[in-house]
């Protein structure tokens, strides 16, 4: 598993590869991440390798999971709250200084959103950051109005 950059923006575009697998063999690609709360939100889609036995999501498509098609940025798009916390909570980081942590896994087969997934094969952290090293953030308060003012070095 090979993931691009392992720190970056969390505006910028990951690139995500598997390689070493069976040609045809189905994966289960999940992201698990929690918010400062302690809240767990996960995501996961469907795969097949090729006939190398690789697979690349920014080419190959999900057969199924949280969404299906051809969708790089998917896994990170898709996070929702795990099964097991409140639902309709929103993945938003209070502190923007701090790197949010998505760990990134490939299960051997397929395995529904919600359900027990397959043995891990292999997993990588990556690490999404909201501002640019340097950055001075202002909360903005007037009347009912809240707001940050991002300042750069």
């Amino acid at each position: 598993l090979a993931v691009s950059p392992t720190a970056g923006p969390a505006d910028e575009r990951v690139e995500t590869r598997v390689a070493g697998l069976s040609p045809g063999q189905p994966v289960t690609l999940r992201a698990v991440a929690t918010d400062e709360r302690g809240c767990l939100f996960q995501s996961c889609a469907h795969y097949r390798a090729d006939g190398r036995g690789e697979l690349h999501l920014g080419t190959d498509a999900s057969h199924g999971g949280d969404y299906t098609g051809v969708e790089p940025m998917g896994l990170f798009w898709s996070l929702a709250p795990a099964g097991m916390e409140r639902p309709y909570q929103r993945l938003v980081p209070r502190n923007t200084s701090a790197p949010m942590k998505v760990e990134v896994l490939v299960h051997q087969g397929h395995s529904p959103p919600g359900s027990i997934p397959g043995p891990v094969m292999a997993k990588v952290e990556v690490q999404r950051l909201f501002t640019a090293p340097g950055v001075r953030r202002i909360r903005l308060k007037e009347g009912v109005v809240r707001g940050s003012l991002f300042l750069p070095p």
